[in-house]
């Protein structure tokens, strides 16, 4: 975003701009954040209820094939959900590295999402008579979970296959890879 740009088209100075943000720096990471925020989308994220599935493996599967269908889609058209708003957020990334203005807003939007594949895991727990490892947490497993779709989602930019496999649609690397998480972090409840 230029400050220019917007002045011109509002009819006001950059000056009232720079007076706004201090600065075109300012502008233009304050539009970029707004224009990025996913904290609605994630609200609205609904995940599959393990009552729904006869096994827990069988609902992992269904929050993984979720999960990908919610992300970007190689070859899609442009359209306004969180796929596309995620793809957008590549190009902050970047800027992240040197700015804590432009990570920070997304950096509090993957906790938010950390915070509610907790829930949903610890519902699927119960639901199902498990528990978790000696050595893991809620968190740990929200966390490699969030890391590996996000992860897979990048594959999923650049192709609509598995990449080992073309055969295979890319949603199968994250279910496949996500049981195993799933997997290696539960035990039978005692």
């Amino acid at each position: 975003m230029d400050a220019n740009a917007v002045a011109a088209q509002d009819g006001k100075t950059r000056g009232a701009i720079s007076n706004l943000f201090g600065s075109q720096a300012a502008f233009q990471a304050e539009t970029m954040a707004l224009a990025l925020s996913a904290g609605d989308w994630i609200e609205r994220i609904e995940y599959p209820a393990p009552a729904d599935h006869p096994t827990a493996d069988a609902w992992i599967d269904a929050l993984l094939s979720a999960e990908s269908a919610r992300g970007p889609v190689h070859g899609s058209e442009p359209a306004l959900d969180y796929g596309a708003l995620w793809t957008l957020w590549l190009s902050a990334v970047p800027y992240g590295l040197w700015s804590d203005q432009v990570s920070r807003p997304s950096m509090e939007e993957h906790v938010q999402l950390i915070e509610r594949l907790e829930q949903v895991i610890e519902g699927a727990l119960d639901h199902f008579g498990l528990a978790l490892r000696e050595d893991t947490t809620t968190n740990d497993l929200a966390c490699a979970l969030a890391s590996l779709v996000e992860g897979v989602w990048l594959n999923q930019c650049l192709t609509a296959s598995h990449p080992s496999d073309p055969a295979e649609p890319i949603a199968t690397v994250l279910r496949r890879s996500g049981r195993m998480l799933w997997r290696g972090a539960i035990q039978p409840a005692p």
